[in-house]
């Protein structure tokens, strides 16, 4: 019978200790972000989003929080060890779907509590997003063997995230706007000096984001390259998820499985398979132990001297 052994990827090693950061934020400011009501009577708790659990609109999964702290934060901590098991237990590609999905859905469930609840507006969730893949490019990417192709492939995913977020951007301003652009609906305030000349505007805001961000790309160093384009994933995540929760209400589930969507477009499309290391060299000399092993060295000279 073989025994349970969790992965040794790198990669996914690193990134699951990310993983139970972002969730571990998110359940902290799920308990202190709650009136102080809740300590004695738990039924008048709140969401991230500054409603209460009870309130039928974007109604999400908070049973637990409704019972009481310690119900929930039993329950927190049994979903982490559970999240933290099957990534280490997974094959390496599911495991990094599902840790970035984890990534993804908590990133956007904290975001609420920085721009709702503790009134940070769009700057919150904006460094929030900035450090998070400061910590996912130095710790967990640090790791990979082609950061630079994992760069210029991550590049379009970062654009298609940036053009859905304008583009739902658009699809959700009133009608109004078309002709009174001044009607605006509209959080960031540079989007907003844009938007004020209407779709025009927009699409010049929209243009010039787009070809400076690449420009950055071509220019800044691996490292901090990467931690561009994760921050303008998340943020292009953020701002679509923004509008489906928040403005069409179409509930948490909707940025969850954008979440499990991107994050599969991510592992399969941007971050190449692991390669074996006896494949990556021009021979394979190695021994058991990972280093060229005494008879192949001792036969490739007796071939050298023998003209074999």
């Amino acid at each position: 019978m073989s025994s349970v052994r969790f992965t040794d990827d790198r990669i996914v090693k690193r990134l699951r200790w990310i993983m139970l950061g972002v969730m571990l934020f998110s359940v902290i400011n799920t308990l202190i972000g709650q009136p102080k009501s809740f300590w004695y009577a738990p039924e008048s708790a709140i969401r991230g989003d500054g409603l209460s659990i009870h309130n039928s609109t974007n109604p999400t999964f908070e049973f637990f929080l409704g019972h009481g702290w310690q119900p929930y934060l039993a329950a927190s901590l049994g979903y982490l060890t559970a999240a933290f098991v099957i990534v280490s237990l997974l094959p390496r590609r599911a495991a990094l779907v599902t840790a970035f999905s984890f990534i993804f859905g908590h990133y956007f469930g904290g975001s609420n509590w920085l721009a709702v609840r503790w009134h940070l507006g769009v700057a919150g969730p904006t460094v929030y997003g900035i450090l998070l893949s400061a910590v996912m490019a130095l710790f967990a990417f640090s790791a990979a063997d082609a950061t630079d192709a994992i760069i210029s492939r991550l590049r379009w995913v970062m654009l298609a995230t940036m053009l859905l977020d304008y583009t739902i951007t658009l699809a959700g301003q009133p009608r109004s706007f078309w002709h009174h652009p001044e009607t605006m609906r509209e959080s960031n305030q540079l989007a907003r000096l844009f938007l004020a000349h209407g779709w025009p505007g927009y699409l010049v805001y929209a243009v010039l984001l787009v070809l400076g961000t690449f420009l950055l790309l071509r220019i800044l160093p691996g490292t901090i390259a990467l931690i561009c384009v994760f921050a303008t994933i998340l943020g292009g995540f953020l701002g679509s998820s923004n509008w489906l929760f928040f403005d069409w209400r179409m509930g948490m589930q909707t940025s969850v499985i954008y979440g499990i969507v991107l994050s599969l477009v991510i592992v399969v499309f941007a971050i190449p398979a692991q390669k074996d290391k006896a494949e990556r060299l021009p021979f394979n000399m190695h021994g058991g132990s990972g280093e060229p092993s005494r008879d192949s060295h001792s036969n490739r000279l007796g071939c050298l001297q023998s003209g074999c």
